[in-house]
């Protein structure tokens, strides 16, 4: 039991819904208390605490139907994993011959049998909370997600860029979900506009900001897509010599390990840049200028380093890390949004 857990990548699944935790109470949670806040600095005299809030106040998935969606997406990762791993045999007996677990420590149809389980649960509980929300057109996510993880790990892991795409894609797909969800769902809650009272009988109409909610859904898919097309190439390179035995068309094996360490480079400055212009151009205040500069760009360019001078596997997995933890550290600004000015 204990290898089939491990399988799963228990440690990416935390990710996943920290991540999506984060997306509902730290990015539309964060950014409803950052106006009431701006309510408060504005009348003045009044305590935060005063105020009288409008029913149902706050993120609007019913919070079983939320925790039911992140089991989902849960689950047809951690089938994806296992799935992943079945298929990749050959290819981690050259690469780690000390880690297979597939075909040793978990039969084979064991192995199938747990992704076939987790899949289907987290299809049908996508499927739930997609009709129970009225928007059950989205219960073609986890339907889509099942579908990619199998094509994937069974033919585009082997195919030049494709493969990366698809993965760099899903990734993107967990902060994205969360708004596709609420933010229908609040827009809905909020017309008419919702009212907050003060101790003195005045009222206020909370304005519409959809729009500028997206852009953080948003920023956080991008910063996702981006990393993650990072993170599979240093994976590429790290694992190319079983790649190249299992018949793997990835980058650094058809283009070769200088241009796909060029490519990760620029990808990586490419992602610099962008945060480097939100910082200077949007983001102004103090906590997100030392935040971003030292929690997110800091591993980013470490990362970078790690990449450009590697030459082993274990130097590429070390960037791999470090891109990793760039990536925690980018989701978890997400509980700063509330002490925004």
């Amino acid at each position: 039991m204990k290898d089939l857990l491990k399988l799963t990548r228990p440690t990416n699944l935390l990710i996943i819904a920290a991540t999506m935790l984060l997306m509902r109470y730290g990015v539309i949670g964060g950014h409803l208390e950052r106006g009431l806040n701006q309510l408060v600095a504005e009348v003045g005299g009044v305590e935060r605490s005063e105020l009288i809030l409008p029913a149902g106040f706050g993120p609007q998935m019913p919070l079983l139907h939320f925790i039911l969606l992140i089991l989902s997406t849960v689950f047809i990762a951690a089938g994806g994993n296992v799935i992943n791993d079945y298929f990749d045999t050959r290819i981690d007996r050259i690469n780690k011959p000390g880690q297979v677990i597939v075909g040793r420590t978990v039969k084979r149809r064991v192995a199938m049998t747990a992704h076939a389980v987790l899949s289907g649960a987290g299809l049908l509980l996508g499927a739930f909370v997609a009709w129970r929300s009225g928007l059950l057109k989205w219960a073609a996510i986890p339907a889509f997600a099942i579908g990619a993880l199998w094509v994937y790990s069974t033919t585009l892991k082997r195919q030049l860029i494709m493969g990366n795409g698809l993965v760099a894609t899903l990734t993107a797909l967990v902060p994205l979900t969360v708004g596709l969800y609420e933010l229908p769902l609040l827009q809905r809650a909020m017309d008419p506009a919702w009212v907050v009272a003060l101790p003195n009988g005045d009222q206020y109409e909370m304005q519409p900001f959809y729009i500028e909610l997206w852009y953080w859904i948003l920023g956080f898919a991008v910063f996702a897509f981006l990393s993650t097309l990072v993170r599979e190439l240093q994976k590429d390179m790290a694992d190319v010599k079983g790649d190249e035995a299992d018949g793997c068309r990835t980058i650094p094996i058809v283009w070769g390990m200088k241009w796909a360490r060029v490519i990760a480079l620029v990808d990586i400055g490419a992602i610099i840049v962008l945060l480097l212009f939100i910082r200077s151009q949007v983001l102004r205040d103090p906590l997100s200028y030392w935040y971003i500069g030292i929690a997110v760009l800091g591993p980013l360019l470490l990362s970078a380093g790690f990449t450009y001078q590697a030459h082993q596997r274990n130097e590429f997995v070390r960037a791999g890390t470090l891109m990793k933890v760039a990536m925690v550290m980018a989701i978890g600004y997400a509980v700063l949004i509330r002490f925004l000015p």
